[in-house]
């Protein structure tokens, strides 16, 4: 059952996510020359990252200025329910949007399995009166632009920043707040919810370094070729 109040923010925070999610979308679609598949896939991600990862800041600041109290942190509060209602309309118009313009870029485990979980553990979180610790979690984003950048614009990509951003709030951060949350905060179903994603995140790594492994040997290949 949600918690009483849950539903008008997290409500509005879908209708206004859609409303400028499919608005962006058919902009740069007819206005913009971006055109490959692959630069429409990042669109959506790039305005939804930059605005959960905005949106996660004041919660961070209030986790550091407690020097990681977790138990001091809010739990739940119309701001991280209107967010956690916008990143929900981000997650099916990806879907939905990207089934027509993009499908080539899903793949199921980050594409089809990501979204529908998340589509269900986001409304969950805000039900439950723990959107606020799901926001400020939305800080762990922040990598996903620095991608969503390069990968619409290739000059711009920068493997060191989308690497330094990653360990540090997928990885670092992540497993800080799983420790905090399973040492110290009194309902244990938090520290689980956490550690859902935790898996996913080691996964990207692990194919991250694979990809860079395969791209310096080639490299290295090249240069001895050219000698």
């Amino acid at each position: 059952m949600a918690q009483p109040g849950t539903l008008p923010p997290f409500l509005f925070g879908l209708a206004v996510g859609t409303a400028v999610l499919n608005g962006i979308f058919y902009i740069v679609r007819k206005n913009s020359s971006y055109s490959t598949e692959k630069q429409l896939a990042w669109v959506l991600t790039f305005v939804s990252c930059v605005t959960v990862t905005c949106a996660s800041l004041p919660y961070l600041f209030l986790l550091f200025k407690n020097n990681l109290d977790v138990t001091r942190l809010i739990s739940s509060d119309s701001f991280s329910l209107l967010t956690c209602g916008f990143f929900e309309a981000y997650l099916f118009w990806d879907l939905a949007i990207g089934m027509k313009y993009y499908r080539s870029t899903f793949d199921f485990i980050t594409g089809y399995f990501h979204h529908a979980a998340y589509i269900l553990l986001v409304y969950y979180v805000a039900v439950s009166g723990y959107s606020a610790i799901f926001v400020l979690c939305c800080i762990m984003e922040l990598p996903t632009i620095v991608l969503a950048v390069g990968s619409i614009h290739k000059n711009l990509r920068k493997d060191w920043l989308f690497a330094s951003c990653f360990f540090s709030t997928r990885l670092l951060l992540h497993v800080v707040l799983l420790y905090r949350f399973y040492s110290y905060f009194p309902d244990r179903l938090v520290w689980k919810l956490v550690a859902s994603s935790l898996p996913l995140h080691i996964y990207w790594f692990y194919n991250f370094i694979k990809q860079q492994k395969r791209i310096f040997k080639k490299r290295k290949l090249a240069a001895l070729n050219s000698i």
